[in-house]
């Protein structure tokens, strides 16, 4: 399996899918994280709760049956379940930490909506020019991690959708074959018996 199974029991599976990896496909042929899954639990239950974005790694957690799948729903709305991601970006921001506020319109009828994000800078390289930084999400939009460091002037290493030459040159010089962007850290209640769950992984990012 190309995805890692952290934790499971009747009602949730947790696991890590690599960067490259789609949750869900359109296209029959080509394997994707959901398919994979359906496959381990021999036509068991599976609900999509949350997804990431094909290049980007990290911790997703799916439901097993339909009561498990509406009580994390209703989590992800009334956002009791934290996220927090890893990322490398491009140059050194203004301030080691901040908020990040923009409107970011959907592509399918323009509305446009709220995008509010926090980060910490934990490091920067000034030989690469590049710096590590923790994101905490306060609203969930549509590649709003990336759109939101691209707007600020700072895009996320490796992105080939938002960023510019820097990002790419970045990417080169670290080996990087995807963004540089890790849902590092989920954090939520358990659906049936409401224990605190907790789960975190180290961005290959930082493996190489």
């Amino acid at each position: 399996m190309k995805s890692v199974i952290l934790y499971e029991d009747q009602d949730i599976l947790v696991c890590y899918k690599p960067a490259g990896f789609a949750v869900q496909s359109a296209r029959a042929s080509q394997m994707d994280m959901e398919s994979e899954l359906r496959g381990y639990l021999h036509g068991g239950g599976l609900y999509v709760v949350h997804r990431l974005d094909q290049p980007v790694e990290g911790i997703l957690v799916f439901a097993k049956n339909r009561s498990a799948a509406a009580k994390l729903g209703a989590q992800m709305q009334d956002d009791v379940m934290n996220k927090y991601y890893r990322a490398l970006i491009c140059g050194e921001m203004p301030e080691t930490e901040g908020v990040l506020i923009d409107q970011i319109a959907k592509k399918e009828n323009g509305v446009t909506k709220h995008a509010e994000l926090s980060y910490r800078i934990e490091t920067y390289n000034p030989d690469m020019d590049v710096s590590d930084v923790r994101i905490c999400l306060k609203t969930g939009r549509f590649h709003q991690i990336r759109i939101q460091f691209s707007r600020a002037g700072h895009p996320l290493v490796g992105d080939r959708r938002y960023g510019d030459e820097r990002a790419q040159e970045s990417a080169a010089a670290l080996g990087l074959k995807n963004v540089a962007l890790c849902a590092e850290r989920l954090s939520f209640i358990h659906p049936q018996n409401g224990k605190e769950m907790d789960f975190s992984t180290t961005p290959q990012f930082h493996k190489t």
